[in-house]
């Protein structure tokens, strides 16, 4: 038009005045197209799940109305089916979602009835929570559950032939969601809202975090020692309760676990760690050991060699005298020790030949008093300040 006019006429700001005279033309003005779209503006990105929530109604698909509540952080998903679309019907939704997971700082909506409510808005006050709404008739203003609005629908409608309720399809529809990765948090929802991924039926197809993790402890800790014994198999066990024995001899009866085993000692269940038991032959017997003993010493040796043996200290050392009872005990160094416990008896006939074996004849001689002992005490050392 200013093209036009100037190619007839000319006058000093002639651009301005059509320019004034056509932005106060009323019939222009009300027939004038939109103006150019603006830059768009996208909502801030949340620091945490479920700070900012937005919502709105679906449908009618198949009968129903949907509410769907969105996450701005996780882009996690609540979708409630909904016969009627009341502000009481709406409240109780809200209530049963911030239940579970709180109560949201924003809440974003369009300016449906149910929203702009006088019921609602006091149930948004009382719960401290701000609320914003969309510019009416623009719904990318409130894009983020606009766009779940679309995806809804289209997976529902998809299911139309499958069998089941329409909770059944909700149901597997959401399940899939929250755990397929987002394209633009690339996370699946459920990591980022809960933390961790959730089990599904293709997750049978990966082997079980618990069996990997057990496998790959026992190939580096258990595979180096030879610490395995099987039901039936001779071994020592420690004993803390004998006063002269520190292992007994018994026979695995039952494995508990993978370092304990019960084990049967002497007709008494004990159960062990494997650092506390020690393999053995299987011909190690604990009572053969003390006949064998009597059966390499006879008891005509060991009387000679503890006489000899007491010459000898009293050749050296003739001044000291040692009772009867000193002198047995002491004769008792040529015999090798049986490691047997104290509360274990041997037969009668061991018994016997111990004693006179412990016990070897001495000449009579008169009694003699007990030497005092060569310990000398000293005085504690104090500090003296």
């Amino acid at each position: 038009m200013k093209a036009l006019a100037r190619s007839f006429v000319y006058w000093k700001d002639i651009d301005k005045d059509i320019e004034d005279a056509v932005r106060n033309c009323v019939d222009c003005a009300r027939h004038k197209t939109d103006p150019v779209k603006a830059q768009v503006h996208y909502w801030e990105y949340p620091s945490m799940p479920w700070e900012r929530i937005h919502i709105d109604f679906a449908g009618p698909i198949f009968e129903h109305m949907f509410l769907i509540i969105v996450d701005a952080h996780s882009k996690w998903l609540e979708v409630y089916p909904m016969k009627v679309t009341t502000t009481k019907k709406t409240i109780e939704c809200l209530r049963d979602s911030f239940a579970r997971f709180g109560l949201p700082r924003v809440f974003v909506s369009d300016n449906g009835s149910q929203f702009t409510s006088y019921e609602f808005q006091r149930f948004m006050q009382s719960n401290g929570i701000k609320h914003k709404t969309s510019t009416p008739f623009k719904p990318s203003s409130n894009g983020q559950a606009e766009r779940y609005v679309a995806t809804l629908k289209q997976s529902l409608r998809a299911m139309q032939k499958y069998e089941g309720s329409i909770q059944q399809k909700l149901s597997t529809f959401l399940l899939q969601y929250r755990k397929a990765p987002n394209a633009t948090t690339n996370q699946s929802p459920a990591m980022l809202f809960l933390k961790r991924e959730i089990c599904t039926r293709i997750d049978l197809l990966l082997p079980e975090l618990k069996s990997r993790v057990q496998d790959r402890i026992r190939k580096g800790v258990f595979e180096l020692r030879d610490r395995k014994f099987d039901i039936g198999d001779k071994a020592a066990v420690r004993i803390y309760r004998a006063a002269n024995s520190k292992w007994k001899f018994g026979k695995i009866v039952h494995r508990d676990g993978v370092l304990h085993y019960t084990v049967e000692v002497q007709g008494t269940l004990v159960r062990r760690h494997v650092d506390q038991i020690r393999p053995m032959g299987d011909h190690v017997q604990e009572k053969d050991f003390i006949s064998n003993v009597h059966r390499r010493f006879s008891a005509t040796d060991v009387r000679e060699s503890n006489q000899n043996l007491q010459h000898a200290e009293t050749a050296e050392n003739p001044s000291s005298q040692v009772p009867n009872e000193e002198q047995g005990s002491s004769s008792t160094s040529a015999v090798p020790s049986t490691d047997v416990p104290a509360h274990d008896s041997p037969p009668s006939d061991v018994q016997l030949d111990s004693s006179q074996m412990r016990s070897p004849p001495v000449p009579a001689s008169p009694r003699q008093v007990p030497r005092r002992s060569g310990r000398i005490r000293r005085p504690p050392k104090r500090l003296d300040l």
